[in-house]
């Protein structure tokens, strides 16, 4: 189980773009997915976008997961077709490769803690401060700031996030939110991923927003519980 929680952190490093999706068989028990409203589908019969999906896929294994679908926004991907522009705004969902190996709620419920527990004691006191030394360019911490179990609906789903800043060709520095929905179908662990820009500590909560919209559609979807 431990390696659920750790693997969730592992792959907010996932910066590329693609999406295909269907009816997932998961053992016993099948996933459904679709794309977000605002977002978009990439093409089965376009080699680049082929080449973008196997790329994420390969990727996310590092993180110890298997892609279901990746949807990016549709306005973020009309540019891109136009100039080849990045991507930042994105939803996957992909599957554990371990299945549960006790009850899935007690299972997603040690994973959050194990979230949890990632944090210091300081950085739990300090959060706050740390968010806005971030958003200013002036944290400690570059490249990622972990902002913990941001809600939880215990033995359902676990929210966590974290900030991201990584130097994009031809763009330059982008600051980025990182959030996680860990839930499971079945019994079968799911993540569901949100890359969305980071403005200021304001675009936590609106980030947020938007993930529990997403998954109450992928629950609904499912027959699981809001």
């Amino acid at each position: 189980m431990r390696g659920f929680g750790l693997a969730v952190v592992i792959v907010c490093w996932l910066l590329s773009t693609a999406a295909f999706s269907e009816d997932i068989r998961l053992g016993d028990s099948g996933v459904k997915v679709s794309p977000p409203r605002g977002f978009c589908e990439l093409s089965k019969s376009n080699k680049a976008d082929v080449a973008l999906f196997d790329g994420a896929s390969n990727y996310l294994k590092v993180g110890g997961f298997s892609l279901i679908a990746l949807y990016v926004d549709c306005r973020e991907l009309e540019e891109s077709r136009k100039s080849n522009a990045f991507i930042l705004t994105k939803v996957a969902i992909a599957k554990f490769v371990k299945r549960a190996d006790r009850p899935p709620s007690q299972f997603i419920s040690e994973a959050c803690d194990q979230v949890r527990q990632g944090l210091s004691d300081e950085q739990k006191a300090r959060i706050s401060n740390y968010v806005t030394e971030f958003s200013k360019g002036s944290s400690s911490v570059q490249n990622t700031l972990a902002l913990g179990v941001l809600d939880e609906v215990k033995g359902t789903v676990c929210y966590s996030g974290q900030l991201l800043k990584a130097k994009i060709a031809n763009i330059g520095e982008v600051a980025a939110l990182y959030l996680t929905a860990a839930t499971f179908v079945g019994d079968q662990p799911i993540g569901i991923f949100q890359w969305t820009n980071y403005v200021d500590p304001t675009s936590i909560a609106t980030a947020l927003a938007n993930l529990k919209v997403i998954y109450s559609d992928f629950a609904a979807a499912n027959g699981k519980p809001p």
